[in-house]
């Protein structure tokens, strides 16, 4: 017979830490609990914690790289994209070799903005977690007539 605590969906789990982050109990950059602490504190199993884990990260609420901990995503303050001889922007997923090109790449998760000016060939990727699309009331010039 297999031993099951049900206190927990991994839907439940996900909603308790996306409150925690939302809260700043678990503020930005800091690292995540370990999948251990999770286990051990809720009580729950490790497919359950790795579930609710993808939803955050889906959520883009936590970062989770290949040998590293999973931490709470950095809030980057966010520039608004020069529109100077902007043709179209388009928002997409990066390819893994275009995330790897950027000088300061975005984590996985992370949109990106395809930014085509006029004369270019080729688009100006800008992470969608560092950049905004100004309004048309946006003072770019930083003046007022």
């Amino acid at each position: 017979m297999v031993d099951r605590d049900w206190r927990y969906s991994s839907t439940e789990l996900a909603s308790l830490l996306r409150d925690q982050i939302l809260t700043g109990q678990l503020p930005p950059g800091s690292p995540f609990p370990s999948d251990r602490w999770l286990r051990e504190t809720h009580g729950v199993g490790r497919s359950l914690v790795r579930a609710a884990v993808r939803v955050l990260r889906a959520e883009g609420l936590v970062v989770t790289r290949q040998g590293q901990a999973t931490r709470v995503r950095t809030v980057h303050p966010k520039m608004p994209i020069d529109m100077t001889n902007v043709v179209t922007i388009e928002t997409r997923m990066p390819t893994a070799p275009e995330r790897d090109a950027m000088l300061d790449g975005p984590d996985d998760g992370v949109p990106v903005w395809v930014v085509w000016h006029a004369g270019n060939d080729q688009p100006t990727l800008l992470p969608g977690d560092r950049w905004m699309l100004p309004g048309p009331a946006h003072d770019t010039a930083g003046s007022e007539g």
